[in-house]
């Protein structure tokens, strides 16, 4: 087959794909009237979320012919139609962070946890934003006091994704927080050996060797208080 037919065939698979999605979203957005889901952030809230968000909290966020929304499925494919969740707990855990009620900053980290396992279950193996779907509910799990379940997720998102800096970075500080700072200095290690040049890698080994002066995460050693 010559190239250009090849580049052919490419390209209607992957119109084909795109209008099947489509026909998903025509289907979903009969039964949506007015809203996708509860998500619905005001413009100040938006604007702390990726562009994805955006099509999702407007009504017409599942018209595969506006071009906002074709943008985001040739991105996402199938798993768009979920990515309203996904945006709902990024928004939550935005939120929790700052949130100084501890009751309403746990429940916040709770909404948190239901999205996210609601996208967890429903998104495919190839999702764009494995790794970083592991790292949120990471982060939320150690929200909620759970360490060894956000440990297991910051372990499964490294899995998915062996580069994925930020990853790496909170299953060191995780490992740290458990008392486990061989897992920590393996996850470094094993990161800057891929990453040489990545500052938060650097930076968090420098804070278990007692190196660093300042920016050390919370758990690590005290400078001077590393291994020598």
């Amino acid at each position: 087959m010559s190239r250009r037919r090849r580049q052919g065939a490419a390209a209607g698979r992957s119109a084909r794909r795109l209008w099947a999605v489509a026909g998903i979203l025509a289907t979903v957005c009969a039964q949506t009237a007015m809203a996708i889901g509860n998500f619905n952030p005001s413009p100040a809230e938006l604007r702390l979320l990726p562009a994805y968000c955006g099509p999702r909290a407007q009504p017409w966020g599942n018209d595969a012919n506006r071009p906002e929304v074709r943008r985001w499925l040739q991105v996402f494919g199938g798993d768009y139609i979920h990515m309203h969740h996904y945006c709902e707990a990024l928004l939550r855990l935005h939120k929790a962070r700052t949130e100084a009620d501890p009751d309403r900053r746990r429940g916040m980290y709770q909404v948190a946890l239901n999205n996210l396992e609601y996208v967890r279950e429903r998104v495919g193996s190839g999702f764009v934003l494995r790794a970083e779907l592991h790292v949120l509910l990471a982060e939320t799990h150690a929200g909620l006091g759970d360490l060894g379940a956000a440990l297991a997720e910051a372990r499964r998102s490294v899995q998915a994704k062996p580069d994925y800096v930020r990853g790496i970075a909170l299953l060191a500080d995780l490992s740290v927080r458990a008392g486990q700072a061989a897992e920590a200095r393996r996850a470094l290690e094993a990161g800057l050996a891929r990453k040489p040049q990545a500052r938060r890698l650097r930076l968090r080994l420098a804070c278990l060797d007692g190196r660093a002066a300042r920016g050390c995460p919370r758990g690590y050693p005290a400078p001077g208080e590393g291994r020598r």
